[in-house]
């Protein structure tokens, strides 16, 4: 097997065919992972603790276990949450994580006070792992908190065409199109309607 491969098999929740490599061929931060994706959380700070301070993903790792166990005492930066939370709250998901994963979102205040953009991050993710009613939650503080995020307002549009209602989609893709009139994806997706 080579890194990639158990990579492959950590982000696929298959710790069972990876974690050894991990462990023998010293990827301490992927170890650490697939201790706390299978909830032994104890033995993954003990393998995050001595890298935090050369490697901000296992800083991340290590503070995140905090919002997994829903005890809050250290917070994490602007960047690791703009770099992790989303896609760290989809290993809990694809994991099977779900009072992790809701704990986790719970936080979200927490999240936005450092970052105004972590409602986005988990409509996103939830959007991502087929959660629609629950991205909408986020959904809506995002854009009564952040209007002017034309990405937010492209997501609401996925958000409801995942409920078939192209008239509303149509709405958000616009109203994403009036805040950047060059953004992309609205336009991809208007012209698809």
């Amino acid at each position: 097997m080579n890194y990639n491969e158990a990579k492959h098999y950590l982000v696929n929740a298959e710790f069972d065919k990876c974690e050894n490599f991990f462990k023998e061929n010293d990827y301490q931060l992927e170890y650490g992972y697939c201790k706390m994706l299978k909830c032994e959380v104890n033995e993954a700070r003990k393998i995050f603790m001595p890298i935090r301070d050369r490697d901000m993903r296992a800083d991340w790792a290590y503070l995140f276990i905090q919002f997994m166990n829903n005890y809050i005492q250290f917070m994490p930066s602007y960047l690791q949450i703009r770099n992790f939370l989303e896609i760290d709250i989809g290993l809990l998901i694809k994991s099977g994580l779900s009072e992790p994963v809701e704990n986790v979102i719970n936080a979200c205040d927490i999240f936005y006070q450092i970052n105004q953009e972590s409602y986005k991050f988990i409509a996103r993710v939830l959007l991502n792992y087929d959660y629609p009613s629950v991205a909408k939650i986020f959904l809506d503080k995002g854009v009564e908190k952040c209007y002017n995020d034309p990405e937010l307002h492209f997501l609401y549009g996925n958000y409801h065409l995942h409920y078939k209602n192209r008239i509303l989609a149509k709405h958000e893709f616009e109203t994403s199109l009036e805040v950047l009139p060059e953004y992309y994806p609205a336009k991809m997706m208007l012209a698809k309607l």
